[in-house]
Parts: C-alpha cells; structure tokens; sequence
C-alpha cells in the first residue's frame, strides 16, 4: 500500500491517464481484431493472471455459495454489457465521444442507486445528474434538435451508452460481492465468468472468428489494453483509493475524457466538434456536482452564513 497521500494520489492519477488513453488503443486493435474474441481473451488473461497471483499468495480462491450469481451477473455487465459494447462502439464513433460519455457513469450509479437501493439524493446530485444527462444528449445528438426529434443517432454512441448504463449496474453489484470475497478475488472471476460467458455465445452465433496475422501496432495495442490497462490500472486504482478515498478519486475520473480527447486528436486525426466540447463541460459539471456534493454544499452553507454576518453588521 502507498505510504503517504502523494504517493497514492499520483497512482489515482496515473490510472485515470492510462484508462483515458486506452480506447485509443483498443481503436487499433478492432481494426484487425473482433471485438468479442478480443474481449474474451483479454478478460480471460487477466483473470487467470490474478488467480494465479492470488493462489501464490495462499488466498482461498473458490468463493462462497452466495457470491457465485453476482459474480456471474458482474461478468456478463462489463464483460459483455460494457466491453463488447465499447469496443464494437468504436468501429463506429470516436474515442473522444466514448470517453466523454463514460464519464457519465458517476451519475447514472447515482441515480439506479436511488431507484434501486432506495438511496436518498442531495439536491446537488439532482442538479448534477440532470446536468449531465443534458450534456450527453447534447453531444450524441451533436447539438441537433431534428437529431433528436428523429432519433437519429449514431450507432457506436448509442452503444457507449449501454456500456455506461451497464458498469453502472456492475458498480452497484460490487457493493454486494463485496460482503464475500476481496476485491482482487472478485475481479479474477468476474473476468473468468464473463469472458466464458462471452465466448460461448460467440461460438454459438458463429461469430468467435480469431486473426491469423497482426500487426505490430495491433499486437503492442492489444498487450497495453490487457496488462497496461486491465492489470496496472487496476492495480494503481486500488491501492491508491484505499489512502485517499472513492471521493477524492472520482475527480480525478474528469481527466479521463480529456485524455481520450487529446490522444483522438494527436494519434488518430479525429475532428473535435463545438457540440463535443459543450457536451462535455456540461457531462464533467454534472459529474463533480454528483461526486462533490457535501463539499459543495459546506461550501454554500459556510459562504451564506457569511452573506448574512455582513447583512447583519451594515443594518447594526
């Protein structure tokens, strides 16, 4: 674990930049690689890699009974729900519209916790929640009323957002599988159970096709998607959120599309767009709204308070 409060907040930061440039990455991989088998394997890999490291460890590596469906279900959210959607999304939009759109995750947790765990929301996270939904129809629609009137929207968007709804519903889930098993324990068979899983739907629907040829940019790609973003970013995200908290973390999840954003531009020639942008500000407000709440509204409170000191002292 990391010692001090720097140390842990520079490993925060570091994997928000490496899963921020990860789509960039995947985006070379699906030129030449099925999204599904590519899921498959790279989820399998990691799972059997932490199994692996756990049973080096002398952990008890079958979980309990009751720990064996939500684990299942986590598997096929962000494994098939999350993953396969993403990465088949980006044969059809841009990384930067992707890791805009993610960055709504925050509040859309927020708010199927609310309807689904009964969680009382502070008036902020309303405000930040509907900020954010704003911002993300604005940015599908690219700023068009007949977009949305006609619901034209494009098709790898739409699925960014199933994947978004879908880790949303995966997060939730981790509060209960957490009750059963340790976090690296629960991440090695949810990726075991899901990648499984979506393999054998693959190869029942025929379309489990594997390359026989790659490229070097796609073999390097898919080597950083699997052990850089899957094994390092895990593993930096948690150690470093157990020293400064899921809190102070979530903020550093804004830099993320601005990552995404940057690497589209620089790497791949992608065209930055006035509605991506305002989409944007509006989806990261919302976010920080949802996240920040209490210190924002101390904040309020303490500058009100204030307000009416000085009132009170100009009519004495």
């Amino acid at each position: 674990m990391p010692k001090n409060i720097s140390t842990a907040t520079l490993m925060v930061l570091a994997a928000c930049i490496i899963w921020g440039a990860q789509p960039m990455f995947v985006t070379f991989v699906v030129r030449e690689f099925d999204p599904i088998p590519l899921v498959s394997i790279r989820y399998f890999t990691v799972g059997v890699v932490l199994l692996a490291a756990l049973a080096y460890s002398g952990e008890k590596l079958l979980p309990p009974r009751k720990a064996w469906l939500p684990l299942f279900l986590m598997g096929v959210l962000s494994v098939g729900g999350n993953n396969v959607a993403q990465f088949t999304g980006l044969q059809y939009s841009t990384v930067a519209n992707l890791t805009i759109i993610a960055s709504l995750t925050p509040a859309v947790t927020a708010l199927l916790s609310l309807i689904l765990l009964h969680e009382r929301l502070h008036k902020l996270q309303w405000l930040g929640i509907t900020t954010s939904i704003i911002g993300a129809v604005y940015l599908i629609s690219k700023g068009s009323l007949a977009t949305i009137v006609n619901l034209n929207f494009n098709f790898g968007d739409i699925l960014f957002c199933v994947s978004m709804v879908a880790w949303a519903f995966y997060t939730i889930l981790v509060a209960k599988v957490s009750k059963y098993v340790s976090a690296y324990s629960a991440v090695a068979w949810v990726g075991l159970l899901g990648s499984l899983t979506t393999a054998a739907y693959s190869i029942a629907t025929g379309h489990f096709a594997l390359p026989y040829d790659l490229s070097a940019l796609v073999w390097g790609s898919y080597l950083y998607v699997i052990f850089i973003g899957s094994l390092v970013g895990m593993l930096f995200w948690n150690k470093g959120i157990r020293v400064i908290g899921p809190s102070q973390a979530a903020v550093f999840m804004n830099l993320m599309p601005l990552v995404g954003v940057i690497c589209g531009i620089v790497f791949l020639d992608e065209q930055f767009y006035a509605s991506e942008a305002v989409g944007g500000v509006l989806i990261i407000a919302g976010v920080y709204l949802t996240t920040q709440y209490r210190l924002l509204a101390y904040r309020l409170a303490k500058y009100l308070v204030k307000r009416r000191r000085q009132k009170s002292l100009r009519n004495c």
